[in-house]
């Protein structure tokens, strides 16, 4: 396997241009977001008070067949790593270095937005899917889809060696065997994927994708025919446009944000036959693109 500076999962701290002084502003923006905006927002939601605006776009059509079921979570009994540094590797130095401590400074921004996002993919997962995190970082979303489909697997990829142990470690110590984890690029899966996945998804990593043109090819081609692709992140103008500046200097991994519609576009030039976004909460959707069942 070789890899690219494509896969980084979510936002993170320590190495920002600003250094710790933007690195503990990040912490303080996302925490305060999350509990002035997102955590009243999704209440309002649950609610019924506030209506979910109906989803934009072509959504995917259910297929009435079994998951492809366990595999890799067989036959990798331990993370697989790469065998060799490359020249990408100091995009995910900071990855590494805060591998067991990043779930804590992330859980209060990103549960709610994936807590919101699993109630939109939950009809896209049967008990037998066999599904992919491309970007784990440390495996919590991928523990609460384990556990979705238990009579399938997930596996999670991040091009961060730290993060795939620490999944790794998290991931047994919470008794889930039906997962398995790779040190993998996303814009260069391993050729063992191809067509190998019910559904893939990413939570908060697509804005750190250097190529995602290239990432969403790679994602069409290990999706097996009729497969979903859903990607959790900002969306809405007004919520990029507020964005943007500060997320560039205090993330360092940051890219770029896409709207809806240009996540629909994104897909389609990938080949998805159907694309959709969803709204979850503000500033945050889902875009949701599906494989023709004729590839």
């Amino acid at each position: 396997m070789s890899r690219g500076p494509q896969l980084m999962a979510h936002s993170h701290g320590g190495g920002a241009p600003g250094g710790q002084a933007a690195s503990g502003l990040l912490a303080q923006t996302m925490w305060s977001y999350a509990s002035q905006v997102l955590l009243p927002a999704q209440a309002l939601k649950r609610s019924g008070l506030v209506p979910a605006a109906p989803p934009k776009g072509d959504m995917p059509e259910r297929i009435n067949e079994r998951g492809l079921g366990t595999r890799f979570s067989t036959e990798y009994d331990r993370p697989v790593l790469l065998e060799h540094t490359t020249e990408h590797d100091h995009l995910v130095e900071e990855f590494d270095r805060m591998a067991e401590v990043y779930d804590a400074f992330v859980k209060p921004f990103s549960t709610p937005i994936f807590s919101e996002a699993i109630e939109s993919m939950r009809p896209l997962l049967a008990r037998d899917a066999r599904v992919l995190d491309a970007g784990c970082g440390a495996g919590r979303e991928l523990q609460r889809i384990a556990r979705l489909v238990p009579d399938g697997e997930v596996v999670g990829i991040d091009l961060a060696a730290g993060m795939v142990n620490a999944a790794w470690r998290d991931a047994r110590a919470h008794g889930l065997s039906n997962c398995a984890f790779v040190q993998s690029d996303v814009g260069e899966l391993p050729p063992a994927f191809d067509g190998a996945f019910d559904l893939v998804y990413n939570c908060l990593a697509h804005h750190h994708y250097p190529d995602p043109p290239a990432a969403a090819r790679e994602i069409h081609r290990v999706l097996r025919p009729g497969g979903i692709y859903c990607v959790v992140d900002p969306g809405p103008a007004w919520f990029n446009a507020i964005s943007a500046k500060f997320a560039k200097w205090s993330d360092p991994g940051w890219i770029s944000f896409h709207t809806p519609d240009e996540f629909r576009a994104l897909f389609s030039a990938a080949g998805f036959a159907r694309t959709a976004w969803i709204d979850l909460l503000p500033g945050f959707g889902l875009a949701v693109g599906q494989k023709s069942r004729t590839n």
